[in-house]
């Protein structure tokens, strides 16, 4: 195992294990009828049910994966820069692929990223995942007006959630995503669940600049984070059919973890004693939806608050919006007659 690890870095090897999870969740025990589901009827409800109406759809939107390091006086701002995108995607009542483009100029130090999310909906069970991976980001100091990129700066994150939709309300926030709501009515629906988090500050010296050093103390002089959290989590979600064909949806989810740290500082390695994570996932969107086309814009934050011990916390926000313009082919997979 030493062998393994040694070739390979120890957060390519969790988010491999991480990924191997998220393709094989489809394959868990999850019965109906006392009868297992299998992966082909999976794919039939996703992708070649006669139920399903698609569309495709054109994309611009903003994400950005920013991050806080703060005491009680001071506080230190990491934002990644080129933060928009344009691409193009397909949906249907039960999932969203889109494609997105990240754009970049000339004039300003580029940011490399990679960024995936999805959601899988069994019957009323929602599987979500968000994979980010960000290098460069522009530091700003609220003790002085100064401002600098380091390209040395890189965070890591996956993300695994779990919802348990509860209640006679068969609807989702991925459903609403998908800008294909099949109701006409105002609903409103809950659920429980749970989180998992794994995230990787990387730096190859301390993230505090030089001129902000004496707003911290030296357990603040961070180069290197690592974590691994779970906790529990319960959502609210609502549907809100207005006039004139327009809708409107809401999503919030707070929740509360345990998460174990190890934090690599200029004069020496700790484990912080306060293990407590918090967690809050909020989405709304406003829509315009006809028979051929609809147009949606989507905005949604995700954050996460733990403390470091001695007076320093870190904040870790993934906020992203999303404008889409829509065209509904219908129907794609018609079943078959029986002869």
């Amino acid at each position: 195992m030493k062998g393994v690890l040694y070739i390979l870095k120890r957060k390519h090897f969790i988010f491999a294990s991480i990924l191997f999870f998220v393709f094989t969740v489809q394959g868990s025990n999850l019965k109906v009828s006392d009868t297992l589901i299998t992966p082909s009827q999976i794919i039939d409800s996703l992708l070649l049910s006669e139920n399903l109406d698609w569309s495709v759809r054109l994309v611009s939107n903003f994400k950005q994966q920013q991050f806080r390091l703060s005491n009680e006086d001071s506080r230190l701002l990491y934002l990644p820069n080129n933060p928009y995108g344009v691409g193009f995607g397909i949906a249907n009542q039960k999932m969203v692929i889109d494609v997105v483009f990240n754009l970049k100029t000339e004039d300003e130090d580029h940011t490399t990223k990679f960024a995936a999310e999805g959601a899988i909906i069994l019957a009323k069970n929602l599987f979500g995942f968000a994979i980010e991976n960000v290098n460069g980001y522009s530091v700003s100091s609220k003790q002085n007006e100064e401002e600098e990129f380091r390209r040395d700066i890189s965070m890591s994150s996956i993300g695994l959630e779990y919802i348990r939709v509860l209640g006679k309300n068969d609807i989702t926030v991925r459903g609403m995503k998908a800008g294909l709501p099949d109701t006409h009515k105002t609903l409103v629906s809950y659920g429980l669940g749970g989180f998992l988090l794994w995230r990787d500050l990387a730096a190859d010296a301390s993230i505090i600049p030089e001129a902000d050093q004496q707003y911290f103390n030296e357990q603040a002089e961070i180069y290197d984070i690592s974590g691994f959290g779970v906790g529990i989590l319960g959502g609210v979600s609502a549907y809100f059919s207005l006039p004139a064909h327009f809708f409107a949806t809401a999503y919030v989810a707070p929740g509360i973890g345990m998460e174990y740290k190890y934090v690599k500082t200029e004069s020496g390695n700790y484990i912080p004693s306060n293990p407590l994570l918090f967690k809050t996932d909020f989405f709304a969107s406003l829509g315009y939806n006809r028979e051929k086309f609809y147009i949606h814009f989507t905005f949604g934050t995700d954050w996460y608050l733990s403390s470091l011990d001695f007076d320093n916390d870190i904040f870790l926000s993934v906020t992203k919006s999303k404008f889409v313009v829509g065209y509904n082919i219908g129907k794609v997979f018609k079943k078959k007659k029986a002869f």
